[in-house]
């Protein structure tokens, strides 16, 4: 009994330390989660997260946070996990399993390690790791010496951050370090939201002089990614805010985020010009974030503070104040897309500029210009808006230009070259073509070009009408996770790539029916009824912030596809716990199974998914030692590509071709038969193509080889590449089939062409082959049109493709 009270009292000091020190990597854990994505890295901080997390008091707390909001987070991580196993598509479903399974593990483990009194420790935590990401990402564009290091530590982590992708659209905005705006922009909206927070709820001034900090590097970031999805969202949020604030701070809110937009756009004139260059300007952009940051605080120190005070209690004052400074804002906003002046060009760079025009013949009338200015015009009806396709009316000099603008042309564009002022251009009809914008930063001006006719909006609009197709082909379990980016194919009317659907709620019907969108809903649902069922008894200023920060989530995810990142997921999930950690009460008592039901939950489905994870890394390992051994027989080979294949239940594709074809070698056929029928039964276009080449050809089963390769088809049905693929396939095969076979393969070929000339009837864009599988096509077809088979359809093919050949 005694050495049994030691030992529990050694445990206790183990987990008070682990519990002391929590805070300090608190902020480490969070960069990483949210910067580190590859396999690797999930399995391994699975790993750290649980050697944290186990102790009696972590557990208990974990156990004591159970809450509607707790079951949702976890159903939906659960059900999202799930749905990669029953995904065709295995790479990209273990790519978009690795995400949610880190940020379900940081989940568990800050509601296992945080306590009450953490919360607001929690939240300077996050608040400062996403100040860190707008600095970094503002430093990618510019100086590039901070991002160039977390380039070299994410490779330690097996995550590529490549310096030549990230940083700078020219012209347009900061991509920052995940090379992606939307992205970035949306996690530094949850940035700017704490930073108002804990700017406006810091007791001490020293803390309130870090969030003016935090604030000002968020903004600046923020506006130079110019993300109109994350803009519109995270107006709805300030409002949200702004109501759920109460009217005792609504006026200090108010004040702070109106000279925030302020101080952020003067910066953003200044940081412009310095975007993308080199040499010890480029350090410009990266130093006016903190001087950003300690303008806002200023301001609210000597202006807002004592200007509130004053207005405390003249409501209708107040009112006044608000009103006023909102019209001012409009007046302003109007001016500064409608006031347009001359321009400078500079050597290099093009300048686009956008104009409405109705059809008819239009040429330059009057110009004013220093230097001669090269221009190209094109326009864009509503179909090429959809396929990012134009069409060119004119090139050469501007001042001779002359064009017409076709019927249901939408948008004009002016993309000039040159090197000096250019004041301005007239076309006939005396319509401006507009040229600076003196009220607007440089890539403001440029991003807001053609607002009337975005073709990334229009896209949108296209990505959500065949995320419904996709969607009506599966409504109840959808096609996995990963099954956007493997099965859109399948429902274009023109080909494009994309992972995902830009709207998360249609996104997660496609990927997990209407399973997935009753888990997203729960999700939702729980954290609405937290702070409604909170708010009703507790005025804590927390409660509006993450009122916000909801309200952020839910409006952001309808136009953009944050919520499908790890880094967005980690933020969002940690604000979850920040809301349940508030909202619990350790007084009262949760039943013991309830404790251990919530903690074997985030626990188990945790290490289930994180085995699954660690399952495809040895998979992996093994496959290139087997590959790489000299010393086994094809048998043995065979033989241990079983193991390899039952230890990757994601990506098995190649395992399962590689066993095939050395089963099909080694006369091993019953093998090789479960291999091609796994391989069909995954309806995916690479391992269709497989079992048709390496096990349906071979063993002489052209109408199964036929099949494999529609089923494939089907899959891939919008890509030109793939329908060329497969018809190089038949060509290739021609070479191993005698006249005996040309009554099926030239039926299939045949069909092949009719489902071609089926797909092709009613589509924005035509598929058509290449010259050597056109003449293949049009030999079958003269075959079967003349009623030739057997020998004489054989020298006939032969014929044709000894031509090709040839002319090759």
């Amino acid at each position: 009994m005694g050495e049994s009270r030691k030992r529990g009292q050694r445990m206790a000091v183990v987990q008070d330390r682990r519990g002391n020190w929590f805070p300090v990597i608190l902020p480490l854990i969070l960069f990483l989660t949210v910067t580190a994505i590859s396999g690797q890295f999930a399995v391994a901080f699975v790993v750290v997260a649980l050697i944290l997390a186990v102790g009696r008091e972590p557990m208990a707390l974990l156990g004591q946070r159970a809450s509607l909001l707790t079951a949702g987070v976890v159903v939906y991580s659960a059900l999202y996990l799930c749905s990669g196993l029953w995904s065709h598509f295995g790479a990209y479903a273990r790519e978009e399993s690795i995400k949610a399974l880190v940020a379900l593990a940081l989940f568990g483990l800050v509601l296992a390690r945080v306590r009450k009194t953490g919360v607001r420790g929690l939240l300077w935590s996050l608040n400062g790791v996403l100040a860190l990401v707008g600095l970094l990402c503002i430093d990618a564009s510019s100086w590039k010496v901070l991002s160039g290091l977390l380039s070299k530590l994410m490779g330690l982590f097996a995550s590529l951050y490549d310096p030549a992708t990230m940083g700078y659209e020219v012209g347009v905005r900061i991509t920052g370090i995940y090379s992606n705006a939307n992205v970035s922009a949306g996690m530094l909206a949850f940035g700017l939201i704490l930073s108002l927070y804990l700017l406006q709820n810091e007791e001490k001034e020293k803390g309130r002089l870090l969030a003016g900090l935090t604030l000002g590097i968020q903004a600046l970031a923020f506006f130079l990614s110019f993300s109109m999805g994350a803009m519109g969202a995270f107006a709805v949020t300030c409002l949200v805010y702004l109501v759920c604030v109460g009217k005792e701070g609504r006026l200090r809110l108010f004040f702070l985020m109106v000279e925030s937009v302020l101080v952020t756009l003067v910066c953003a004139f200044v940081a412009y010009p310095m975007l993308g260059k080199t040499g010890a300007g480029a350090l410009l952009p990266v130093a006016l974030a903190p001087v950003c940051g300690l303008a806002i605080w200023a301001l609210d120190r000597f202006v807002d503070l004592p200007l509130a005070a004053a207005m405390a209690s003249k409501g209708k004052a107040v009112g006044i104040a608000i009103g006023g400074l909102i019209a001012l804002m409009l007046v302003y906003a109007v001016a500064a897309m409608n006031i347009t002046g001359g321009t400078t060009l500079t050597a290099g760079t093009t300048l686009s500029r956008a104009v409405a025009l109705e059809p008819g013949e239009y040429q330059v009338e009057e110009m004013s210009w220093e230097n001669p200015v090269q221009v190209r015009v094109y326009s864009q009806n509503e179909q090429e808006l959809m396929m990012h396709t134009q069409t060119q009316l004119y090139t050469g000099d501007l001042a001779e230009a002359t064009f017409t603008v076709p019927q249901g042309s939408r948008v004009v564009w002016f993309e000039m070259r040159g090197e000096g002022d250019l004041d301005q251009v007239i076309l006939s009809g005396g319509t401006k073509v507009p040229l600076g914008y003196p009220l607007l930063p440089g890539f403001a001006a440029n991003r807001l070009q053609a607002l009337w006719a975005n073709q990334n909006f229009i896209q949108r609009l296209v990505f959500f009408r065949d995320g419904l197709k996709l969607w009506s082909q599966s409504p109840f379990i959808g096609w996995g996770a990963g099954g956007v980016e493997g099965q859109l194919t399948a429902v274009q009317s023109f080909y494009y790539e994309s992972k995902y659907i830009h709207n998360h709620l249609i996104q997660i019907m496609d990927e997990a029916g209407m399973l997935g969108l009753a888990a997203f809903l729960f999700l939702l649902g729980g954290a609405i009824w937290t702070l409604v069922k909170r708010w009703k008894w507790d005025r804590d200023p927390l409660l509006p912030m993450l009122a916000a920060c909801l309200a952020m989530m839910i409006s952001h995810s309808l136009t953009e596809v944050v919520w499908s990142t790890q880094m967005y997921q980690v933020v969002v999930f940690t604000l979850f716990a920040a809301l349940i950690i508030h909202n619990s009460d350790p007084e009262i008592r949760v039943s013991q199974a309830k404790q251990r039901g919530t903690a074997a939950a985030v626990c188990g489905v945790t290490v289930l998914f994180t085995l699954l994870q660690a399952g495809s890394i040895a998979a992996a390992y093994q496959f290139a030692g087997l590959t790489q051994a000299g010393n086994l027989t094809p048998e043995q080979f065979v033989d241990k590509m079983g193991m390899v294949d039952f230890l990757e239940v994601y990506d098995d594709t190649t395992y399962k071709v590689n066993r095939m074809a050395n089963a099909l070698q080694t006369g091993q056929t019953g093998v090789a038969t479960r291999c091609a029928q796994d391989l069909m039964a995954k309806e995916e276009f690479d391992a269709c193509y497989y079992a048709a080449a390496y096990y349906y050809l071979p063993m002489g089963q052209l109408p199964e080889y036929f099949q494999a390769t529609w089923v494939g088809l089907k899959q891939e049905a919008s890509n030109t590449d793939a329908w060329n693929s497969i018809f190089n396939l038949y060509r290739q095969a021609f070479a191993q089939l005698t006249g005996e076979h040309m009554e099926e393969y030239i039926s299939g070929v045949c069909q092949t062409g009719e489902w071609l000339d089926e797909m092709n009837v009613g589509r924005m864009e035509e598929i058509s082959l290449t010259e050597e599988n056109q003449l293949l096509l049009d030999g079958a077809r003269q075959a079967q049109s003349t009623g030739l088979s057997g020998q004489n359809a054989y020298d006939l093919l032969s014929l044709v493709l000894e031509g090709v050949q040839t002319e090759s």
